[in-house]
């Protein structure tokens, strides 16, 4: 079953979304960073056996919805190429 976000609240250092089933997910923005989707991180990942973040690298600048199926974030270093299903922001958030 797809879960929609009914409420999406974006901060400096993490993003709380209130799911339609009464769920909610926070995740920190180091998390969204590290998991970020994008071509040129997944390589990142790929190639790097333990990747450093910078403390400006995992500062949200902004938030915003992609069509009616995931959110793209933007860093404070400008990087903001990453789309995130809300499938993957749920499985995402913090235990």
């Amino acid at each position: 079953m797809r879960h929609e976000p009914e409420r999406i609240t974006v901060g400096r250092e993490s993003v709380v979304i209130e799911w339609d089933d009464g769920a909610s997910t926070s995740i920190s923005g180091r998390r969204l960073r590290a998991a970020c989707p994008c071509a040129e991180c997944r390589e990142h990942r790929a190639a790097t056996v333990s990747p450093i973040q910078l403390a400006d690298q995992s500062l949200i600048v902004d938030g915003s919805l992609v069509g009616g199926y995931a959110l793209r974030f933007t860093f404070a270093d400008g990087h903001g190429d990453g789309i995130y299903p809300y499938g993957q922001l749920r499985h995402l958030g913090d235990p």
